[in-house]
């Protein structure tokens, strides 16, 4: 379902929604197994809002009729997503046409599957703990998101001490995060050794993006 709020914000569009949506739902109240007389409460809030959106329109309005036409549109937009969410929402018997005829949001019943990653992510290694490497990843610039969407989380991989990585083989992987930092622990005879990083996104089904920069960092004792 779309996530943009389905009640329009603008007063006299509001009004004509609510209207149309109940009188929609009123006529196919048998088809949807409605208590016919469970629309009565939205019907006089409808026509209290109706009635203090006239006042609120009249150019020799006053502050107090702005003041009860905007409590009386608060009253009914709460009662009608109320009146949605346990009747109309989850109804069987609601079709998606039925619920475009009414206004109301249509529910997306195949999930959009999550893309392949394409973004490259931008790494920091903190080394400030002896022995002990905290690894940030997140989306461009460090002060940016923490991941880009529909992404899972990281992979990390590494190389211990020599020359830099010459071919993928040399890499090692060291494990997944869905969130930053990964702490890595190093031995006393990791002291003083260099260590290559490389990190890719990985979506909610386990496909990777491409690999990041390489990252240099030391392992201090």
């Amino acid at each position: 379902m779309s996530t943009i709020d389905y009640i329009p914000r603008q007063d006299g569009k509001f009004l004509e929604w609510v209207k149309i949506l109940f009188a929609y739902a009123e006529a196919h109240a048998a088809d949807f197994e409605l208590d016919p007389h469970g629309f009565d409460d939205i019907n006089a809030l409808t026509d209290a809002y109706e009635a203090a959106y006239a006042r609120a329109e009249n150019p020799n309005r006053g502050r107090a009729d702005v003041i009860a036409k905007n409590e009386a549109r608060d009253t009914l937009k709460k009662a009608v997503r109320q009146y949605v969410r346990e009747y109309l929402t989850s109804n069987h018997l609601v079709t998606d046409d039925d619920r475009r005829h009414m206004g109301l949001p249509v529910h997306d019943v195949k999930p959009t599957p999550a893309p392949v990653p394409v973004d490259m992510p931008v790494g920091e290694v903190d080394f400030s703990i002896h022995q002990q490497h905290r690894v940030h990843v997140k989306v461009g610039k460090l002060t940016g998101k923490a991941k880009p969407p529909k992404v899972h989380g990281f992979e990390v991989w590494r190389k211990v001490g020599g020359d830099p990585p010459a071919s993928d083989a040399e890499w090692t992987y060291v494990n997944f995060a869905s969130r930053s930092p990964m702490i890595i622990d190093y031995p006393q005879t990791d002291v003083g050794k260099t260590v290559y990083y490389r990190f890719r996104w990985v979506n909610t089904r386990n496909q990777p993006g491409p690999w990041s920069e390489g990252y240099v960092s030391a392992v201090v004792g």
